[in-house]
């Protein structure tokens, strides 16, 4: 759901995206990178994993398709994220893209909205975490 400028108070949270982490779409050339770290469960639990966990490209996808429901073309036109990855996504997490807003600056253009974005499991752990940002008009 797109939202207006005046909606986005600071602290609000946007809509969040909610994904699970399925093999079958781990296992996609684009997504794998082709390293078996990615896609073969016998090699990820060879190399000290529970499991084949996902590329940082899979999360950050999921916070940009989050941003883009929530602003838009905006987001398309404007649009800056920075992200870090600092804990595994594994085959068979369910990961939910969030983000809040923390400050609303004018431009010459219109309203830069700044946010904190972030996935996190369904263990509540934060895998990915960074800003965003996104000129609204």
């Amino acid at each position: 759901m797109l939202v207006t400028v005046e909606a986005l108070a600071v602290g609000h949270e946007i809509e969040p995206l909610v994904k699970q982490m399925s093999l079958e779409k781990m296992r996609q050339p684009l997504m794998s990178g082709s390293n078996p770290i990615h896609y073969d469960t016998d090699f990820a639990r060879r190399v000290g994993l529970q499991a084949p966990i996902a590329t940082g490209v899979m999360s950050s996808a999921y916070l940009s398709e989050m941003l883009t429901r929530s602003f838009g073309i905006e987001w398309l036109r404007s649009g800056i994220i920075d992200v870090k990855f600092i804990r595994p996504i594994y085959a068979g997490d369910t990961v939910t893209a969030r983000g809040r807003v923390t400050a609303k600056t004018p431009t010459s253009t219109g309203i830069r909205v700044f946010l904190d974005i972030w996935c996190e499991t369904q263990r509540g752990e934060p895998v990915t975490v960074g800003t965003a940002s996104v000129v609204m008009h």
